[in-house]
């Protein structure tokens, strides 16, 4: 069997797509965009480009570019980049390009010329309810095998934890030589397709077609969100990256799901935008504030940066003017550093979006993850079952200052400000300050001198030290946070 890896794709013309590259990951990669944008046809084109390696699908582009009185699709033209993994003699890889174009009466290569890939398609059909296939009539009456094997249990694994549902069998339903799938629950109790949910059955769908499919094999989802609740989708996405990942698959979907963002651990994003006025067509890989508002009609709920005063207050604007993540945050100072593990135990109980909400302590107290824990635990107390899952998720959403050891945060700032600052007036203040009986004056001292405010130092820290490497180090966990989390 031939190893490739589908690299990338430039639609030329291609219905709606125009002079547009498109790139894949090896795993998992989320085609995204606006309605008629051109994403459903990403994934029709894919399925045509190989020939079967085997057991897989044999589509052509005549099945999704119909020729009809308004389009003969003729003109139509697009090339595709694969890897193609050497075998262990020859060893490394190599990059070969194909190029696809109807001209005419036909499309070009021939298909016996394409090349050999195993192709999977699951379209929007696999949505439609199996009861809304048949003929209506009064009864039907099938016979009902359990299905045995890796395979079976590897589905019925996989749905159980999608779908927290008891499963214990996958069954084989024939009725008038057709099959259709059906499963058993723990308690005994069987049903088939015909009275399933439309979710659960695409599902089950899904995970048959991408289970059995052959190492390097290619998968196509269309619209892989649908009538699936939030957190079916992240557990689907989650068991998707993990198969592709052991099995050397690639998966491509189509989606309209914001989820995207908080599963970019796991999926790449290609986002299909059409510049407004313009026949030019860009890709972007990940999701913007204009781009959510162009998918949900709404721009992102600002994210919520909690901190213990108005000095550390100053810190994060800065760090979020130097990122561009300014208007993306709210800044909430809490007072007492015990007050944070409140916060924390409080967004846990209450079921916040914690990806929204970020705790900062100073850093010079409970610095190790054990210290914050033990703190923690104070607040959240009890004993059911999900008591240290509840107390891990509070412990993630607390970030902090890495300052050196022994230091107060004033103190620190103080040493950088003389190294960085450019103000002769900021500069010559802080060097006259050799010892202080608290740690608040060694910007207090400053600030009574001159009449600078802490955001005026913090200002002059961050203007000209920025890249200082120390001050890189003290900020790192919270710029890392901002630019993880908070989308533009």
């Amino acid at each position: 069997m031939e190893k490739r890896i589908l690299k990338s794709v430039y639609f030329k013309k291609l219905k709606g797509l125009h002079d547009i590259k498109i790139e894949f990951s090896e795993t998992l990669t989320a085609i995204m965009g606006v309605n008629g944008i051109g994403k459903t046809t990403v994934i029709h084109a894919l399925a045509c480009i190989y020939q079967p390696d085997g057991n897989g699908e044999n589509h052509k582009f005549p099945e999704f570019f119909v020729p009809n009185t308004d389009a003969t699709w003729t003109g139509s033209e697009l090339t595709v980049t694969n890897t193609v993994l050497l075998d262990k003699k020859q060893q490394g890889s190599l990059d070969e390009e194909k190029e696809y174009k109807k001209n005419d009466d036909r499309w070009a290569p021939r298909y016996t010329s394409r090349p050999k890939r195993n192709v999977y398609y699951i379209g929007i059909d696999t949505c439609l309810p199996e009861i809304e296939k048949k003929t209506p009539m009064s009864r039907i009456s099938y016979t009902s095998n359990v299905i045995v094997g890796k395979h079976a249990e590897d589905v019925v694994k996989d749905a159980a934890y999608i779908l927290n549902k008891p499963y214990s069998s996958l069954i084989d339903n024939v009725y008038n030589k057709k099959h259709f799938s059906g499963v058993e629950l723990r308690s005994g109790m069987k049903y088939s397709s015909l009275s399933m949910g439309t979710g659960e059955q695409r599902i089950l769908k899904i995970l048959n077609k991408v289970r059995s499919a052959e190492a390097f094999s290619l998968i196509l989802i269309d619209e892989i969100d649908l009538l699936l609740h939030i957190e079916a989708l992240h557990r689907l996405v989650n068991v998707l990256y993990g198969i592709a990942k052991y099995r050397h698959l690639q998966i491509v979907f189509t989606t309209h799901s914001t989820e995207m963002i908080a599963l970019n651990q796991y999926v790449t994003i290609q986002y299909i935008h059409k510049i407004e006025n313009q026949e030019k067509m860009c890709i972007y890989d990940k999701l913007t504030n204009d781009f959510l508002y162009s998918l949900t009609g709404r721009y992102a709920e600002k994210y919520t940066i909690y901190v213990e005063d108005v000095l550390a207050k100053s810190i994060i604007r800065e760090i979020a003017k130097h990122e561009n993540k300014l208007s993306k945050i709210n800044i909430v100072t809490y007072g007492s550093i015990e007050n944070a593990f409140t916060l924390a135990a409080s967004f846990v109980l209450s079921g916040e979006d914690l990806t929204k909400r970020v705790i900062v302590l100073d850093g010079d107290r409970y610095k190790t993850d054990n210290e914050k824990l033990d703190q923690i635990k104070y607040k959240l107390t009890g004993t059911e079952k999900d008591i240290d899952e509840k107390r891990k998720n509070a412990l993630s959403v607390i970030k902090q200052f890495v300052l050196p050891d022994n230091e107060s945060p004033e103190q620190f700032l103080h040493t950088i400000l003389i190294k960085v600052a450019k103000n002769d007036e900021l500069k010559n203040a802080a060097c006259a300050i050799n010892a202080v009986k608290d740690s608040h004056e060694w910007l207090d001292d400053i600030k009574n001198r001159l009449g600078y405010s802490e955001s005026d130092i913090v200002n002059e820290i961050f203007k000209y030290g920025y890249e200082d490497e120390e001050l890189a180090n003290y900020i790192l966990e919270i710029k890392d946070w901002l630019l993880k989390k908070v989308i533009d």
